[in-house]
């Protein structure tokens, strides 16, 4: 059972890494669409008819995506886990946790179809 607690701790210790990741991940990526176009030399392909409100939309998408990422990450941390525990009792429930972890990663995909139906509108 000793063997079964090492990889359950060595899991949790690696799902906070992962999230670590994703936040820092997170940030740039909000850093990026925060960040005006015209700092890279570039000029800007939003209409000025927009009252600058691309800008918004762009953020928002990011953070819709950043956001539910993250969300997914935390649900699926403790789903794992919960899950490692459960099929080293019993592991012909596999299916079940399989289930269980595919439902947290249907947050991630909301958060992506919300920010492309964000993105159309611009």
């Amino acid at each position: 059972m000793d063997k079964f607690d090492g990889m359950i701790q060595g899991l949790k210790n690696f799902n906070v890494a992962f999230l670590i990741v994703a936040l820092f991940f997170g940030m740039i990526g909000i850093a990026t669409v925060v960040t005006p176009i015209t700092l890279f030399g570039q000029q800007s392909v939003v209409p000025q008819s927009s009252g600058g409100s691309a800008g918004w939309a762009f953020l928002a998408a990011g953070l819709s995506i950043s956001v539910s990422v993250l969300g997914a990450g935390i649900a699926l941390s403790r789903i794992g886990a919960a899950a490692m525990a459960a099929l080293a009792e019993k592991p012909e429930i596999m299916g079940s946790a399989i289930v269980f972890a595919g439902l947290a990663e249907g947050l991630s995909i909301w958060g992506l179809i919300v920010a492309v139906l964000i993105l159309i509108k611009v």
